[in-house]
């Protein structure tokens, strides 16, 4: 089936035409003018030999160009490759060489990166800067800007020709790119737009006084679960720039530009709401917080601060949306669903819990998690093999994350499949154990990893502590204390403080892999202590 590629922006000038669509700063842009500057992006691209179905990246902080880089590549059928401004270089020249993407789009504070690694890049042949300061070896993007054609392009497409390219977090080996066809980015915008219509707390629908932010990534889960879904309802969007994450910064736009709306990184929570407590209270409109991989004491926190405004989300860079969220209302009928990540965020998602040979398993009974849907339509770029390995019989789409359904549907999440730790006495799913120490009021993140053999691995856990608090072994003790709940196999035998955890997007994911690595070379561990050991961490910054 033939559809016009980027007809929803169209339509969104045409209903909302003079009202603001996008607030960075002191600049602020209509839908008019927004749809018809992305259109100029998009026909300067063409002109400059930038051809339909070409791979253009995309590496950039939050702002303006970059919206109108992701509006003009879509109606022009240019696959805009997502590159993540807090992954390294070298990630990004594989996955550019990987797709062979024929320009880069690229913010001028990444001018000096992107030339050391300018020569590796195989198939690039137009670069384009945004921001002062272009080099003169790429074309500035005002020239785009100003180049092209204000007029809608109405390109026909296949609906399952690629419409962009999303990479996955990168918390194992280079991200691989998913590809997102305008027929299944169109299901994601319609199944978001349904988890945000039925939100709860009182919540409207998305409706034109909405104001939704985007503090973390936009071309990351911020965008890609909310930007369409306010959009084309006409609310308004305002970017902050995300090269540094402020909770001050943060919680002053959220008053100042009445904020309704906001996707929040659990990691990225915690020092938000010690702000709020901090300043004695928080004058706020939000409605709908979007919370991913947080904690049942974040969401309880949440609620006494702000009230029943967030949602608990659960889903993959492949679905592009919430696969499943709990709401406070769910938790108030039944206080143990706290610590599940819900059911299904609309009618157009199935989720079930499967055997190793796809067969479904019954309530309360842990395996993989797998999910059906239109969202699910796509493949990784130019990897057979693991295309092959990521679906069920049926059109199952895997995951790789383990849990279980209890007997209303709701999903408990364990962990990914990839991070489970074989100890001697049993499985450890380290979320879960992170889960628990995050608990502790000192504790800003942690990363729980196995170290030593398979099958007789050890848990540790790594802990980084808010601004200000310094590391002791009765700390350490007391942080350990945390998993006492748990079983003993699964309590961690030591915890190391570190400056900064390792990892991706932001802060918004701890890069298991990489501590797993730091903690073996840097602290000569031993794999024959014994698991029952509770030994004394080093001091703070040690690591």
């Amino acid at each position: 089936m033939q559809v016009e590629a980027g007809f929803l922006v169209r339509a969104a000038a045409q209903n909302f035409g003079s009202r603001v669509a996008l607030t960075a700063g002191p600049e602020n842009l209509t839908f008019t003018e927004l749809n018809e500057v992305s259109n100029r992006v998009g026909s300067a691209l063409a002109g400059l030999g930038v051809a339909r179905g070409d791979r253009v990246g995309v590496l950039a902080y939050n702002t303006p160009e970059v919206v109108e880089t992701w509006f003009g590549c879509e109606k022009h059928n240019l696959v805009r490759v997502v590159l993540h401004s807090h992954f390294s270089m070298e990630d990004h020249v594989w996955s550019l060489n990987h797709v062979e993407a024929s320009a880069l789009i690229f913010d001028t504070r990444f001018s000096a990166d992107v030339e050391r690694h300018k020569d590796e890049l195989k198939t690039v042949r137009h670069f384009v800067g945004i921001g002062a300061g272009c080099p003169d070896w790429a074309t500035p993007f005002a020239q785009l800007e100003s180049g092209g054609s204000a007029e809608d392009p109405y390109l026909d497409v296949d609906e399952d020709a690629p419409c962009f390219l999303q990479l996955t977090s990168g918390t194992t080996g280079h991200p691989k790119a998913w590809v997102k066809t305008y027929r299944s980015w169109q299901a994601v915008i319609d199944h978001n737009l349904h988890h945000f219509d039925t939100f709860g707390s009182g919540a409207p629908p998305v409706g034109p006084d909405d104001v939704n932010l985007h503090f973390h990534p936009i071309q990351w889960a911020s965008g890609f679960q909310t930007l369409y879904p306010y959009y084309i309802r006409g609310a308004r969007t305002v970017l902050l720039d995300d090269e540094v994450f402020d909770p001050a910064v943060l919680l002053d736009a959220i008053a100042s530009e009445q904020v309704t709306g906001v996707f929040m990184p659990g990691p990225l929570l915690t020092p938000v709401l010690d702000e709020i407590e901090a300043r004695g209270g928080f004058a706020h409109q939000l409605r709908r917080m979007v919370v991913f991989f947080g904690n049942p004491d974040q969401l309880d926190r949440t609620t006494r601060l702000l009230g029943p405004i967030w949602a608990h989300g659960f889903g993959s860079t492949e679905q592009g949306a919430i696969t499943t969220r709990l709401l406070p209302h769910e938790v108030e009928e039944r206080r143990e669903r706290i610590k599940s990540v819900g059911r299904s965020g609309s009618p157009f998602l199935e989720v079930a819990v499967v055997d190793e040979q796809g067969a479904r398993l019954g309530p309360r009974q842990v395996g993989e998690i797998v999910v059906r849907s239109a969202m699910s339509l796509g493949e990784y770029w130019a990897l057979p093999e693991r295309n092959a390995q990521s679906f069920f019989p049926g059109d199952w789409f895997r995951p790789y994350d383990v849990g279980f359904l209890d007997e209303d549907g709701f999903l408990y999440y364990s962990d990914r499949a990839g991070d489970r730790i074989t100890t001697a006495q049993g499985t450890v799913y380290p979320h879960l154990v992170e889960e628990a120490i995050l608990g502790h009021a000192a504790v800003f993140l942690c990363g729980v990893v196995g170290l030593g053999e398979p099958g007789g691995e050890q848990v540790v856990v790594g802990v980084q502590l808010k601004d200000g608090v310094a590391g002791s072994d009765q700390l350490a003790e007391e942080i350990l204390r945390q998993t006492a709940r748990l079983a003993d196999h699964e309590r961690p035998v030591r915890a190391v403080f570190v400056d900064e955890l390792p990892t991706v997007l932001g802060g918004a994911k701890v890069q298991r892999s990489a501590l797993r690595e730091r903690l073996t070379a840097e602290n000569g561990w031993s794999p024959g202590r014994s698991p029952g050991e509770r030994s004394r961490p080093p001091a703070t910054g040690s690591c």
